[in-house]
């Protein structure tokens, strides 16, 4: 038997008999799963059936061939090989590697559906974006978004495009992917929007020092506050705090005295 998904039942059945070069008259088909869109595509999931080809009357069917297989080889002496001793430390450090490598599949999975999730909420704006996974790490991700309309993607000051990265950060944990940043692109917006960044901390500090008086910023998502607050270390004669509640939280750069 033979596990195959799709957006419905139909497409993953007709997935099943491209990939098995059958006809649909020749599988047998179980629905495990029914598809559900969700809302704005979080708790959306496809459609899974199982598949088993039909048994043919003149050949013994492929499962008792196995079966016998499996016989003779129960029957034939195993070889066997002396057993392994591990260190409290070895046995710590295999399990933190395999627990690395679930936590990392299941991050790829997710973000697998992911793409299309993103493909999704553009689609509803008018926007067609084809998503690309740069970096896919257990907590941090990277998806730069192909389009030939990267202003319309980014938004007005980059709101659209921050809005839909907290999106995707709900679609993740709603997948069980959490404690994960979540960045996305298009272009080379976010290079752009550091330099920019840097003007504009490199403005305030001169106009603190100059007048003596806070300057208040712009809301601005929590991946730019912590980088402002890192550029401010390099000023002495400034410190920094965040100020308001979510989503207006903002930056405030007083003097340090």
């Amino acid at each position: 038997m033979t596990i195959f998904t799709g957006k419905d039942e139909t497409v993953a059945i007709e997935k099943a008999i491209r990939q098995l070069a059958v006809t649909k008259e020749q599988l047998v088909i179980k629905v495990l799963q029914t598809a559900h869109h969700g809302f704005l595509g979080i708790g959306r999931r496809p459609a899974k059936v199982e598949v088993t080809l039909r048994r043919k009357n003149n050949g013994p069917s492929i499962s008792a061939v196995n079966r016998d297989k499996q016989h003779e080889e129960n029957e034939q002496p195993k070889k066997t090989t002396p057993e392994i001793t591990m260190t409290p430390e070895e046995k710590l450090q295999k399990q933190m590697a395999e627990n690395h490598q679930h936590n990392l599949a299941k991050v790829k999975n997710a973000m697998v559906g992911l793409t299309d999730y993103l493909i999704d909420i553009y689609q509803q704006l008018g926007i067609n974006v084809k998503p690309q996974l740069q970096v896919v790490k257990v907590h941090h991700c990277e998806v730069s978004l192909a389009t030939d309309r990267p202003g319309q993607v980014v938004g007005y000051h980059g709101r659209r495009i921050n809005a839909i990265e907290q999106l995707g950060v709900a679609f993740l944990n709603y997948h069980g992917v959490r404690e994960v940043e979540l960045i996305l692109n298009t272009g080379d917006y976010r290079e752009k929007r550091r330099a920019t960044l840097d003007k504009l901390m490199e403005r305030s500090v001169t106009q603190v020092i100059a007048t003596g008086q806070a300057v208040f910023l712009d809301p601005m998502p929590a991946r730019e506050r912590k980088y402002l607050h890192k550029l401010a270390e390099q000023h002495a004669e400034v410190r920094t705090y965040s100020h308001g509640r979510e989503p207006f939280r903002s930056i405030v750069i007083a003097p340090q005295n």
